[in-house]
C-alpha cells in the first residue's frame, strides 16, 4: 500500500458513515477527488434535509389548516340563531 492510498483510507474512515457509504461505490483514486466528492455529497444532503424539512412544515401546515377550518363550520352549525 502506498502513502497516498493510506491518506485516502484514513479520510474516508473519518467520514460520516452516510457519506462513507455513498463514496465507497464511487471508486475514488485520489484524497482531492475523494474530498471533492465528500463536500458535493454533504452539500446535496443538506440540501434534501432542508426540502424535507419544508415538506414537513407544509404538511404540518395544512392539517392545522384542516382542524381550524373544521372547528370554524362546527362553530357554524352549533351557532344558535338570531330568533327574529
Amino acid at each position: 500500500m502506498m502513502l497516498a492510498d493510506s491518506v485516502l483510507a484514513n479520510f474516508m474512515l473519518e467520514l460520516d458513515s452516510n457519506i462513507l457509504m455513498l463514496l465507497y461505490g464511487l471508486a475514488l483514486t485520489n484524497l482531492d477527488e475523494a474530498i471533492m466528492k465528500a463536500k458535493i455529497i454533504k452539500m446535496r444532503q443538506k440540501n434534501a434535509l432542508r426540502v424535507i424539512q419544508v415538506n414537513v412544515k407544509m404538511t404540518q401546515l395544512k392539517t392545522e389548516n384542516q382542524v381550524l377550518q373544521q372547528q370554524l363550520a362546527w362553530e357554524q352549525v352549533t351557532k344558535p340563531q338570531p330568533q327574529a
